[in-house]
């Protein structure tokens, strides 16, 4: 359906290396390539509300390209198509969304200030990022109120034109808690681009893996933006200068939550892709690899027992979450299309995706490590790649953390359909006690919640291979 697309994707690619010479691109370097592929028109950035099937897609076509791309192109683009243009789809209204075809007509960079120092992806989600309104010049003022309210880790800030920044609204010192503004982060000055008066910024620092990508704080100092600047689909600001919100039931911070949604699925994907290429890339060394065998044999090293092993619960876990995603993505396109916020049940569905894949990958990766040697430590053998796995683990949500609120939703839920007398009796169980004194237990319950899910929706048992989180803790290890 989409193969033309996606081969247009790969052939773009393919000629993106000769200009890097055999090195990772800069911050700017990377920065025109994410311009320049804006320009191609070939995934749009209103394609998430328009084809959800090919923005994923998309997405999958770039994970299989980003060794000609440089590691951290297939986190800018989630950035530029999910995060900053995603939300505004979500949460912008009509003129506001339109401003997303001249963006990309343009080919204007955007960044997505959620993230704050003091609330990383270990710690939870809180705003203390301030907009406060000024009825006299009918603008909101933006402020960074302490150290810990720094936009952190934010992708694409060293470049951006414009910016999705999430702040908590405040009208006559009342809180109206976190709302997503659409602002202009660069201006020209001079024939110049600068950042806006008021913003300040630095790199995160040297990071080891995904250099090309570049990571900011900001900080912002009274930084004046108009009223428009609101994204207003369901709360805005009327003549006589009230916060009116303009759908029942529909709150902007759960609409923005639907980017996170999105986000995990395509993590989840690109974790499972990532794992599929290191070990297919691994089993063509192993298959002309010779080991002196009995007998003076000299087979390849893939027939070694622990290696032909380790290749086919690879083969079979990789599988079945590649299965399971699929599944779960057709789930959330429909919602997508529709414009409604997953159900509990996909949501648990999703987080489930994205921490069984990450930790799939991450586990059985090691493992192949560990299997293959000294060739592990060649660069051109890919392990080197595996903090990359790192990046998928914390973004969109850590995986203890989406685990821990799995549990809490769980304890909340009573009685659910088909889950298991294990499940039902540590429900019981943290219900006398709690999810802190017993995180243990906590995250065990998330561990079984994730296994009926997964065997639910595939009608199978889960492989061998499938990763848990806590399995050494629970001597629960499929490996």
């Amino acid at each position: 359906m989409f193969a033309e697309r996606s081969k247009a994707i790969h052939d773009w690619a393919a000629k993106c290396p000769a200009k890097w010479k055999g090195k990772q691109p800069t911050f700017d370097e990377s920065a025109a390539e994410m311009r320049e592929f804006l320009g191609l028109g070939l995934l749009r950035h209103t394609s998430l509300r328009d084809e959800p099937e090919w923005f994923f897609e998309a997405h999958r076509a770039v994970a299989l390209s980003e060794h000609n791309l440089g590691m951290g192109f297939w986190t800018r683009l989630t950035v530029q198509f999910n995060l900053f243009a995603g939300t505004v789809l979500a949460v912008g209204g009509d003129e506001q969304v339109a401003q997303l075809d001249a963006m990309q007509e343009k080919q204007q960079l955007g960044c997505f200030g959620l993230t704050e120092k003091f609330a990383g992806v270990s710690s939870g989600l809180i705003v203390e990022t301030l907009a406060e309104y000024d009825r006299a010049s009918r603008q909101f003022v933006l402020r960074t109120p302490s150290e810990g309210a720094k936009k952190n880790w934010i992708s694409q800030g060293f470049v951006a034109d414009k910016s999705v920044v999430i702040a908590d609204l405040m009208i006559d010192g009342k809180s109206r808690g976190p709302h997503a503004f659409l602002i202009d982060f660069r201006t020209i000055v001079d024939g110049k681009k600068q950042l806006v008066s008021g913003i300040t910024l630095d790199d995160m620092g040297p990071k080891t893996a995904a250099n090309s990508l570049d990571n900011a704080w900001i900080h912002f100092d009274d930084v004046r933006v108009p009223e428009t600047a609101l994204l207003n689909r369901y709360a805005t600001i009327d003549a006589e200068g009230n916060y009116v919100t303009k759908q029942a039931g529909m709150f902007t911070m759960g609409m923005i939550g639907q980017r996170l949604f999105t986000g995990r699925v395509g993590v989840a994907q690109v974790a499972t892709l990532f794992g599929k290429r290191l070990f297919a890339h691994t089993k063509a060394y192993t298959d002309n690899k010779q080991f002196n065998g009995p007998k003076g044999m000299r087979p390849p090293l893939s027939m070694l027992p622990q290696v032909m092993s380790l290749f086919s619960k690879a083969e079979a876990a990789f599988d079945y979450c590649e299965r399971y995603n699929a599944l779960v993505e057709a789930e959330l396109c429909d919602c997508l299309r529709k414009g409604k916020l997953p159900p509990p049940r996909l949501t648990d569905a999703i987080a489930t995706a994205k921490v069984r894949s990450v930790e799939t990958c991450v586990t059985l990766c090691f493992k192949l490590k560990q299997t293959v040697g000294a060739y592990a430590l060649m660069e051109h053998s890919m392990f080197g790649l595996l903090d990359n796995m790192h990046v998928a683990k914390c973004a969109e949500g850590e995986s203890c953390i989406l685990m821990a609120k799995m549990a809490g939703d769980r304890m909340k839920a009573g009685d659910v359909p088909n889950s298991g007398e294990e499940e039902q009796k540590l429900v019981a169980e943290l219900r006398q006690s709690s999810l802190t004194a017993e995180s243990d237990k906590a995250f065990y319950l998330a561990e079984l919640v994730m296994d009926r899910l997964m065997q639910q929706y595939l009608g199978q048992p889960i492989p061998k291979g499938v990763g848990r989180t806590f399995a050494d803790d629970f001597h629960l290890s499929r490996l």
